[in-house]
């Protein structure tokens, strides 16, 4: 996984997570609406060492990476409308920068 270039989202999640099972098809719909953010799904379980790096506390959660810098971070179940708005926040301020 290639965080280091464009735009990424990095979703930490579990199978033993029920909340992270709620937020999937708010991630695949987000995938939908914006294809230039590249989504990579992580499990906590598998990849101790990158939730070390970014400071995991809780699932689900979702930090939005810019060229390898975390520039937002979402913790917790939220509904569609909330993450829309982080995702487009996310774009639009990087292009207004």
């Amino acid at each position: 996984m290639d965080i280091s270039k464009g735009y990424c989202a990095l979703k930490f999640g579990a199978d033993w997570c029920s909340p992270c099972k709620l937020m999937e098809p708010s991630i695949k719909k987000m995938a939908e609406e914006f294809p230039n953010v590249h989504i990579h799904s992580v499990n906590v379980d598998d990849e101790p060492e990158l939730c070390k790096k970014y400071k995991i506390m809780s699932v689900p959660t979702v930090i939005l990476v810019l060229s390898g810098q975390e520039v937002n971070r979402i913790t917790g179940a939220v509904l569609i409308e909330p993450l829309r708005k982080a995702f487009r926040d996310f774009i639009n301020t990087q292009h207004a920068a």
